[in-house]
């Protein structure tokens, strides 16, 4: 039996006990993501995550500000094409995101982001589909855009678009392209 099932319905009772586990203020965790998206070799991907919010921000001067948060997500794809590869895989990220954003995102209004992030991930099996993703660790490199709604900008809606490769360090190295659309909820 496959060690990656159990692990990562593990870490996903994990995640969701840690997020619910007191009240918001005490939490390490801010948020809850889901994510779908699709990618090469007929591939879905589903995902959630959790994230946590940099006490900081940068070049506040102005309508505009740039901050952060740390991006924690686990994953599951499922590939609908052959090709002698695995139609299942599991992933497991971890993503400095920086993001620039309007600042009226706290006075109820819509607020316009734009976000980009390096971060690294794990996957099992290491192909999928047709492709073939060579070693466990991976890099994602993102790129989203997206609004904030709501009270407080409580919500968010974006769509990003990511990039998963070994970044040449084990051949082949035919990574993946995603695009995705992610509702997350400030906790």
């Amino acid at each position: 039996m496959s060690i990656c099932k159990p692990a990562f319905g593990g870490i996903l009772l994990v995640m969701v006990t840690a997020a619910t586990a007191g009240p918001a203020e005490n939490n390490f965790i801010d948020s809850l993501s889901l994510t779908y998206g699709n990618g090469q070799s007929d591939t879905n991907v589903y995902r959630l995550g959790i994230q946590h919010a940099w006490d900081r921000s940068w070049f506040t001067n102005g309508n505009w500000h740039v901050t952060g948060y740390w991006n924690a997500e686990v994953g599951h794809w499922h590939s609908g094409k052959g090709g002698g590869h695995e139609s299942d895989l599991y992933d497991l990220g971890l993503t400095p995101i920086f993001r620039l954003e309007q600042k009226s995102s706290h006075s109820g209004h819509l607020a316009p982001y734009a976000e980009a992030g390096i971060g690294l991930h794990m996957v099992s099996p290491t192909s999928i589909g047709d492709r073939n993703l060579a070693s466990v660790f991976q890099f994602g490199n993102n790129l989203g855009v997206g609004f904030r709604f709501g009270s407080h900008g409580r919500y968010d809606l974006g769509y990003r678009f990511q990039h998963i490769s070994n970044a040449g360090l084990s051949q082949p190295n035919q990574g993946m392209d995603i695009h995705t659309v992610n509702i997350r909820v400030d906790l």
